[in-house]
């Protein structure tokens, strides 16, 4: 896979600038709550990057498929570094507006950056067998950074301050930006719809207008592709019930197994290491089963595994478990993922990888509100079964994709190898 000299140069984009939002994410709700002393601030500084999601997802989809994807991504990353830049102002509670300013703008353009990328490495590597590795390699990055990025940056923010950690986090996307522009494929979709797009004169009301008629696009190809709403909606309740877990994972280890801090640490660094093994059996499935068989039972296996997890208060038996859980959560992240890319249409790829993430930040939003709500009135374990169920549900409506896959569209040029 690294063999593809333009999917380095991206993958170590993502590298950088991936450890760079997890230092700041620990590290912001800390200082935030350092400053103002409030935690209703603090917990706003995790809510802010989580608005412009659920507002710009669809329109950043349209405009990804009529920009030029890889010139997308190095401004978003030059702006990015410029938005959390604004961090390094803040030192006292009458200035902590900017950190959210910040936080909203550099999830704006994230929403801008996400879709172009996931549109643009089919161009790289193609739809072939390599995608599936990608994105396998995708997961594995993030794996590895949630095991690594949380403890670094507290420790950075711990013995230089938040200042060092804005810093990391700035240059972290400056040399994303450097990386990508680095890339030599330019695919000639792209290029020709930059020109089109370039070229089109109209009133402001014109523009918007072909900007819905763009965004309508492609809720139609999810509409009208049974395979994709299925798997939208399947990815949907996945996202909602993983949500509620998060929301519940602390109060359940907290009241139930009564785990103490450190203990609750090795239990997180269980679930991440778990999260590392599905990587490579999810690549042993796809290559024995169908997609289809794939999605389905890694949701069926994540419903029994939740169940055994949260039914079985035992320390020992929870490490275990826990172990677990990652897995098939990481089998059916990366088989949809590489489902999509691989039957989408590159002409709205953007779009439906925008719209995919829309419904994926509303499911999730959803599961944290509900899952909060339903442990305080039926308790934390009751809502944590009815997870499980969920899940379940999810199992079935996959089940709904039709047996027969869909034509795999055109190729588009690949990246050059090394």
């Amino acid at each position: 896979m690294l063999r593809i000299r333009d999917y380095r140069f991206l993958a170590s984009g993502q590298l950088l600038s991936s450890l760079g939002d997890w230092f700041l994410l620990l590290s912001v709700p800390y200082y935030v709550l350092d400053l103002t002393g409030s935690a209703m601030a603090s917990g706003f500084s995790l809510a802010a990057g989580t608005i412009p999601a659920l507002l710009l997802g669809p329109v950043a989809g349209a405009l990804v498929d009529r920009w030029n994807r890889l010139r997308v991504m190095v401004t978003a990353d030059l702006v990015r570094m410029m938005a959390v830049s604004l961090m390094l102002w803040v030192d006292s509670p009458d200035k902590v507006w900017l950190i959210y300013v910040a936080l909203v703008l550099e999830s704006s353009l994230s929403q801008l950056f996400n879709p172009a990328s996931a549109a643009l490495l089919p161009g790289l590597v193609g739809r072939g067998d390599d995608l599936h590795s990608a994105n396998s390699l995708s997961a594995l990055i993030v794996g590895a950074i949630r095991l690594v990025g949380g403890p670094l940056g507290g420790a950075v923010y711990g013995s230089l301050g938040f200042t060092a950690v804005v810093a990391f986090d700035a240059i972290s996307y400056a040399c994303s930006a450097l990386c990508l522009s680095l890339i030599r494929h330019r695919p000639r979709t792209a290029e020709s719809r930059s020109t089109e797009a370039s070229r089109r004169t109209g009133t402001g009301r014109a523009q918007v207008r072909r900007l819905v008629g763009d965004i309508r696009a492609g809720a139609e190809q999810v509409r009208h592709s049974t395979w994709l709403a299925a798997l939208l909606a399947a990815g949907a309740l996945f996202q909602a019930a993983t949500s509620a877990v998060n929301v519940g994972l602390v109060p359940y280890m907290n009241q139930v197994l009564h785990a103490s801090p450190q203990l609750l640490g090795l239990l997180f660094g269980a679930f991440g290491a778990g999260f590392l093994l599905g990587v490579p059996l999810s690549r042993a499935l796809i290559g024995r089963l169908s997609d289809r068989t794939v999605l389905v039972g890694s949701l069926m296996a994540l419903a029994v595994t939740f169940a055994a997890t949260f039914n079985t208060p035992v320390i020992g038996w929870s490490a275990v478990l826990f172990l677990t859980i990652g897995t098939p959560m990481v089998c059916f992240t990366i088989t949809s993922g590489t489902f999509v890319a691989r039957h989408t249409p590159d002409a709205v790829l953007g779009r439906v990888s925008a719209t995919s993430g829309f419904v994926q930040a509303a499911a999730s939003l959803l599961g944290m509100v509900v899952g909060s709500l339903l442990s305080e009135t039926l308790g934390v374990v009751a809502m944590l079964n009815l997870c499980c169920v969920t899940v379940a549900l999810a199992a079935g409506t996959a089940l709904l994709m039709p047996r027969r896959q869909p034509a795999i569209p055109e190729e588009v040029p690949l990246g050059e190898a090394a």
